[in-house]
């Protein structure tokens, strides 16, 4: 500690440069949290899917239907415990171009059964099953729109007509529930009766989109998917059946490798500043040559200038690292709001500090063994 003084006046020598390789610093952090905070928050709300929830779709696409009468030989599956068929039902409310509310129809009773997800409370199936029209909204949506139960959503569908010759579907709002982050597929989407959509339609009357399937044993679920499939093979209504946690997996690298984007931008940001911070680290010492050679008259041995030198990079590091990551901190919320589901700041904290040092001792470790040979002869003559 009685060096401290020393460290600290060697950063804050020349404060201008050091604010801007602080600022440089910070804001490489900041960067590095949001980033790395959504590529993990992302990587684990896959991860926490329901690994005992399967879908079945068409295998040209989810945009193909599939008969209802699929339905007795998916639930007659050795290892399936229940299975429900859902409408693909997504629209808009409010908006002639935006589509800004994802949808399903679905059956209330077998819906409850073959979906894990207990953020939709019974008495909200309850009201679903007993109003033919009625929709079930997550709050956030509801809060969104100031909606509340009891209130008319007449919701543009994006894919069906009814038989009034228009997309506009007369619903009401008669049960909100709490979204759940965690279920990427029905944890934040409207609910509205299979019945009412499938008798409504003009077009795919007595199909289904996909089958939702809940098995008994997850650990068997890639089994009871290849014995779904299997039933189906080489007839007119191919199936493929994958789990909702390898569905939400497929559907986030159709976007692309998001992982790879993320490390590609972050490292040429931090090899960008490794020759900042480490040319600012030896501009110091060669300014402070005279300095440090006094330091060694007094009485300093070699090992005390190294530490010293290395001692100002980590300092100023590590500070830098931790405006930045809390700055990200602080932004995690928003940022949550804006891509709709959970990010995780522990490993990336963790990870900010590790890479923080390693900057820190990179950079400042060639102008510190320089430092540490310094003859004093040579420095105090000039040389």
């Amino acid at each position: 500690m009685k060096f401290l003084h020393l460290v600290w006046a060697g950063i804050w020598r020349k404060p201008g440069r050091a604010i801007l390789t602080l600022a440089s610093v910070v804001n490489a952090f900041l960067l590095f949290g949001l980033l790395q905070g959504f590529v993990s928050g992302l990587n684990g709300t896959v991860a926490e899917t329901h690994a005992d929830v399967l879908i079945t779709a068409s295998r040209v696409s989810q945009l193909e239907p599939l008969p209802i009468a699929l339905l007795t030989q998916i639930r007659s599956t050795p290892g399936v415990r229940a299975a429900s068929p859902i409408i693909i039902f997504h629209g808009s409310f409010r908006s002639a171009a935006q589509i800004n509310m994802r949808g399903f129809a679905v059956d209330p009773d077998s819906f409850a059964a073959s979906n894990p997800d207990e953020a939709i409370p019974p008495a909200a199936i309850a009201a679903l099953k007993q109003t033919r029209t009625g929709a079930i909204l997550p709050l956030n949506v509801a809060t969104a729109f100031r909606l509340k139960v009891g209130d008319a959503l007449p919701l543009k569908s994006l894919l069906w007509s009814n038989r009034e010759g228009t997309v506009a579907w007369p619903l009401h709002v008669v049960a909100t529930y709490k979204s759940n982050p965690k279920d990427l597929f029905f944890g934040s989407a409207l609910l509205a009766n299979f019945d009412y959509v499938d008798q409504g339609r003009t077009q795919s009357t007595g199909t289904a989109s996909v089958f939702l399937v809940r098995v008994n044993d997850p650990a068997q679920a890639g089994a009871v998917a290849s014995r779904i499939d299997a039933q189906f093979a080489n007839s007119p209504n191919e199936t493929k059946t994958e789990s909702e946690r390898q569905l939400a997996a497929d559907s986030i690298k159709q976007i692309g490798d998001i992982g790879f984007i993320v490390r590609a931008i972050v490292g040429a940001v931090f090899f960008a500043l490794l020759f900042s911070v480490g040319a600012t680290m030896m501009q110091a010492v060669r300014e402070r040559t005279p300095e440090l050679a006094v330091l060694k008259t007094i009485g300093f041995e070699d090992n005390a200038i190294l530490g010293l030198i290395v001692a100002e990079s980590l300092i100023l590091c590590l500070v830098s690292a931790a405006i930045g990551l809390g700055l990200a901190a602080l932004l995690y919320p928003a940022v949550k709001l804006l891509i709709g589901f959970n990010i995780h700041g522990g490993p990336v904290l963790l990870t900010g500090f590790a890479m923080a040092a390693a900057l820190a001792l990179i950079a400042g470790l060639p102008p510190a063994i320089r430092g540490m040979r310094l003859s004093i002869v040579d420095a105090l003559a000039g040389r």
